[in-house]
């Protein structure tokens, strides 16, 4: 951690203001690129798990798109407002 600090502190890098133009697209760009490996490695994770979740949100929309009455009548559904705004 010391070496990074003596790198830090090499670049002079403080608040994001006193950045130089450069290192401001460098570290956008580099941030950009981490965000973009972090999706490609948890997404297909994340999407493995909240599959069944995902699943049953899609039939929930079905159900309540083909009988809106119905589905507000059930009392846990008819606390979300959005839902049984009608």
């Amino acid at each position: 951690m010391e070496y990074v600090n003596e790198l830090l502190a090499r670049a002079n890098l403080g608040p994001w203001e006193s950045w130089s133009m450069q290192y401001r697209v460098l570290g956008v760009v580099v941030g950009l690129l981490v965000g973009y490996w972090a999706l490609q490695m948890l997404l297909p994770v994340v999407l493995r798990v909240l599959r069944p979740f995902i699943f049953l949100a899609v039939i929930l929309g079905a159900v309540w798109a083909l009988f809106p009455a119905e589905v507000c009548s059930l009392e846990m559904l008819s606390k979300i407002p959005k839902l049984c705004a009608r």
